[in-house]
């Protein structure tokens, strides 16, 4: 079937002749209702609903979704969905199942979280179960057990890094509008506000800033620790509850571990910057997300097979992961203040600064996000501890 941009009409008739979903939805094909629900970036997000279930069906579009003069690839729909199919088996009840990808569509069949709300979203409203971090936490160290060197025979990285090297164009706009816009003048940037315009002059004049943005663009590019999610965010996260689900997995690739650890923090930062009242409560998820993380990487590393400790004993192999704890540590900071920065100033802001009650008080809440960034970025290489982070956001 040759590739087109699918209406509901189409999705229906094109699920009618896949007997392996149509009979999840039950019932005949006029029985189904069809609601798109796209509010991301860059595809079409379709729920079908029939007597017997439910599926989310998700469609790469040719371009960003919300700028149509910007072309996408389709191929990141296979990268989202090799991802899936990678870490599935290690991450069992914590993202949605896959059962079906299209290659010609470029479309995803997977298990619909009807009943579940995206993270971001909860957390504006007040709407979330204490504990949600622990979950990511664990999930995180679990697709390191998966897929990362130390764990894994040097083969298993080999094939994940035929399989990601050619998500290229995700990985540039992670380069581009995480690693590299918010320092310098480009068009992708909006216009800051009147208060933040010296602020964001600083950000591309600092030199000192920029040597450790650098050091983290040595990092993402060279350390092919583990696979990525590559997009860790409260958007790309969902909830019922204590049910959590990890989503939206196209921007996957091999990478150092910190960074879906920074992203995923830096979200939690921002929120904490537009709403200081929840410190205690945000503080609490920071705190149980680094704590089910380490752990659970401490427990499955330390009689884990890959080569790269291949000789290690013991009591050797208790320092070499305590050891990678610390890098892991480190670049998580820098990128949760890279993060803090391009949500704040960059293309792709997000919408929890909608919390301040007023403009001044929004103005303050993205200054002091940029200082907690900017200090995180410039700091990260020095820090020991997880406290030391929570300190420098002021926890």
């Amino acid at each position: 079937m040759t590739y087109r941009i699918f209406d509901a009409p189409d999705l229906r008739d094109w699920l009618a002749q896949r007997p392996d979903l149509s009979e999840r939805l039950g019932g005949e094909a006029a029985d189904w209702t069809i609601r798109e629900v796209s509010d991301g970036n860059l595809n079409t997000v379709f729920l079908v609903h029939g007597p017997a279930g439910a599926l989310c069906c998700k469609q790469a579009l040719p371009h960003v979704r919300v700028a149509p003069d910007w072309p996408m690839p389709l191929e990141r729909a296979l990268y989202e969905s090799r991802y899936m199919r990678a870490v599935a088996p290690a991450v069992t009840g914590l993202m949605p199942e896959l059962f079906a990808y299209s290659p010609d569509l470029f479309l995803l069949v997977m298990e619909c979280l009807t009943e579940h709300e995206v993270l971001r979203s909860a957390l504006i409203a007040d709407r979330v179960t204490p504990g949600f971090s622990a979950v990511i936490g664990s999930y995180i160290a679990r697709t390191v057990q998966a897929t990362g060197w130390v764990s894994q025979p040097f083969e298993t990285g080999a094939h994940l890094l035929e399989q990601f090297s050619g998500n290229t164009a995700l990985t540039r706009i992670t380069v581009d509008l995480i690693l590299t816009d918010p320092y310098r003048v480009c068009d992708r940037n909006p216009e800051p506000e009147a208060g933040l315009r010296e602020d964001v002059k600083a950000l591309q004049t600092d030199q000192v800033l920029h040597r450790a943005v650098g050091r983290l663009q040595e990092r993402f590019l060279s350390a092919r620790q583990a696979l990525l999610h590559g997009d860790l965010h409260t958007g790309s996260i969902m909830l019922d509850g204590a049910d959590v689900r990890v989503i939206d997995g196209e921007f996957a690739t091999m990478g150092p571990v910190g960074f879906d650890c920074g992203l995923y923090l830096g979200n939690l930062a921002l929120h904490l910057c537009a709403a200081p009242h929840k410190a205690a409560a945000l503080r609490a998820e920071m705190l149980a997300f680094w704590k089910a993380f380490s752990e659970d990487l401490r427990s499955g590393l330390q009689n884990a097979g890959g080569d790269q400790w291949a000789l290690s004993g013991p009591a050797a192999r208790k320092e070499l992961i305590e050891g990678l704890l610390s890098d892991i540590l480190r670049d998580t900071a820098g990128f949760c203040g890279l993060e803090m920065i391009r949500r704040t100033v960059g293309f792709a802001q997000v919408a929890d600064y909608g919390l301040c009650a007023t403009e001044a008080e929004r103005l303050l809440a993205r200054q002091k996000a940029l200082q907690i960034g900017r200090t995180l970025v410039v700091e990260s290489a020095s820090l020991r501890s997880f406290p030391d982070i929570l300190s420098l956001m002021g926890l």
